[in-house]
């Protein structure tokens, strides 16, 4: 309970923060709705020449892209925008006063930023989601459904010991910015279909980094219904990749060096 007051609190600073600037918000909105609106045009030019991708038709493929960019705009909101600072942090011995907090680091370091654009546009993915869904003639249950939802922050998850993973870096790379290219060029993996993927790249992006799981488990659940085995292939996953991230981080902040040492 503590942890989530101060969460709340730390979203109730944050979103201040983010309204006294609402240009960048609205051009947020702008550029992610831009991009998803592409991804869907793809889509659509794809299945203009093809029924299926492998065994994903049209509205399935929507599902799965949607499902993708409501987990993204959910984390971009979230928790990205505070893990992305964490080298500025360490660079500048910003760090101390996150330090000299009764709480955990990895927690205050992770929650300490908000963007309220994603949230618009992780809206408008659920409303193409529903609507794909229909299109379909799907009746999701209420545990399907439930799920979907416990699968969504699973999925939250793996994106969070990816990213912070990589920016734990930091403490041995003085520009550890850079890094943060890695995880927008890998993050698209999630919205490809698991079936099109083989060899090395399927076992890497399943077991490695479970990103082809992300959005694929949701969406088969939406469209197949329960499934355990990959239900908890992605459950077991989020938690592996979650523990050892932290251990990393808390494994390079023995070498952090204070501004004031």
């Amino acid at each position: 309970m503590k942890l989530l007051r101060l969460w709340l609190l730390q979203i109730r600073y944050a979103a201040t923060r983010e309204l006294m600037f609402r240009a960048s918000f609205f051009v947020w909105v702008a550029v992610e709705l831009a991009w998803f609106v592409i991804q869907l045009a793809f889509i659509g030019v794809i299945y203009h020449h093809v029924d299926e991708v492998a065994g994903w038709n049209r509205n399935q493929m929507i599902i799965l892209v949607a499902t993708n960019q409501l987990v993204i705009q959910i984390f971009t909101a979230f928790l990205m925008p505070g893990l992305s600072k964490l080298p500025e942090l360490v660079r500048s011995g910003k760090l101390d006063f996150v330090l000299l907090r009764p709480a955990s680091p990895a927690f205050l370091v992770s929650t300490s930023h908000l963007e309220i654009g994603p949230l618009a546009n992780g809206a408008i993915a659920l409303f193409v989601l529903v609507g794909a869904v229909q299109g379909l003639g799907l009746h999701p249950s209420a545990p399907e459904l439930l799920t979907y939802l416990g699968l969504i922050l699973a999925g939250l998850l793996v994106h969070y010991a990816v990213l912070m993973g990589l920016v734990s870096l930091t403490f041995w790379i003085v520009q550890a910015e850079s890094v943060l290219l890695g995880y927008y060029t890998i993050f698209h993996v999630a919205r490809i279909p698991r079936e099109a993927a083989t060899g090395w790249f399927r076992i890497f992006f399943t077991f490695a980094i479970p990103l082809l799981l992300v959005a694929n488990v949701p969406a088969s659940t939406l469209i197949r219904g329960l499934e355990t085995g990959p239900i908890f292939l992605l459950l077991a996953s989020a938690v592996c990749v979650a523990v050892l991230s932290t251990l990393f981080f808390h494994f390079g902040l023995r070498r952090y060096q204070s501004a004031s040492s």
